[in-house]
């Protein structure tokens, strides 16, 4: 079946409701990052999310409500994430719950804990409606990439999905993840909500533990004082030794080859986008600007680390 291509309208949400219906998969936009959505109950299409993420069958899938009481009806809920449920939901929070029977073991890799949230976007809100029953929402990009924040990044990496709703994700990076059956509580993913935040709506104290991304080419992160003459520094170096770089920066302040990607809340819109267009040019490196943002700041930087790696130039 050729993949449809369907607007976020009414009539859009309906076809894809029913493409859900049929165990099929579709991808669709939320506040936070592009999204790939089954029946949550529905086994054989959980297995195809893997497979069509090339997501390894050890690493849960996020479940996607639409409503406060089906959070109840999948997990365990304690009064920690009570707290953050009445803070932050619907919004770009993950919690990690202790799973109910209901919820198939495929969907959390066998693991007695299971990953929720409620997004805070009327496309998946009212598909999960229309499909009368929760959805997994991981990501829609192949496992290790950056997240899409368009459809064209799911057309680039999951050709083979059912059906793609267009549409807009206003913030562009992905949702925090809090475990909060440990204790203390654990960050495992950087997102929307900074660390911050959780501990003041649940007086904790919050540990951290990440991972990291895949690449097709080096990128190199700059961070401090001077970064435009590191930069600079570094384009001559490399030029000299036949090399082509390509800088994304916040403006284009280089006179080289650059993808700009605005200030504060544009870069970080932007940044993911822009990552994405540099793995597809005809560049052998690539170079960033740091992000100093009080909102989204910790976030960013988290993912442009998890990119460089080793390549991290403080100037």
């Amino acid at each position: 079946m050729p993949m449809k291509i369907l607007n976020d309208d009414s009539r859009g949400i309906e076809v894809a409701s029913k493409i859900i219906e049929r165990g099929c998969l579709v991808a669709f936009p939320t506040e936070t990052v592009y999204g790939v959505g089954c029946d949550v109950f529905n086994e054989e299409a959980v297995k195809k999310v893997y497979e069509i993420k090339k997501r390894d069958f050890s690493k849960p899938l996020i479940v996607g409500v639409s409503e406060v009481e089906q959070i109840y009806e999948l997990a365990e809920v304690n009064e920690v994430a009570e707290k953050l449920i009445k803070k932050f939901f619907p919004g770009p929070l993950t919690l990690i719950l202790k799973r109910k029977e209901i919820v198939p073991k495929i969907v959390t890799s066998g693991l007695e804990k299971v990953a929720i949230r409620m997004p805070d976007h009327f496309v998946p809100l009212e598909l999960m409606k229309r499909s009368r029953k929760p959805i997994v929402v991981p990501s829609a990009n192949v496992s290790g990439k950056p997240s899409p924040t368009k459809f064209e990044h799911v057309i680039q990496d999951l050709p083979g999905i059912d059906a793609v709703i267009k549409g807009e994700c206003k913030i562009g990076i992905e949702s925090t993840i809090v475990d909060v059956t440990t204790d203390p509580i654990k960050i495992l993913r950087f997102g929307a909500v900074p660390k911050r935040e959780i501990e003041r709506h649940t007086k904790l104290d919050v540990e951290l533990s990440f991972g990291e991304y895949k690449t097709s080419k080096p990128f190199y992160l700059f961070i401090g004082e001077r970064v435009r003459e590191g930069i600079l520094k570094f384009v001559s170096d490399a030029e000299s030794k036949g090399l082509k770089p390509l800088i994304i920066a916040k403006e284009d302040v280089y006179g080289k080859e650059v993808i700009t990607v605005g200030k504060g809340k544009d870069y970080v819109r932007n940044i993911f986008d822009a990552i994405r267009r540099a793995e597809l040019m005809d560049f052998d490196l690539v170079i960033l600007e740091g992000f100093d943002d009080p909102e989204y700041g910790d976030a960013v930087m988290h993912r442009l680390k998890m990119l460089a790696g080793e390549r991290v130039i403080r100037v």
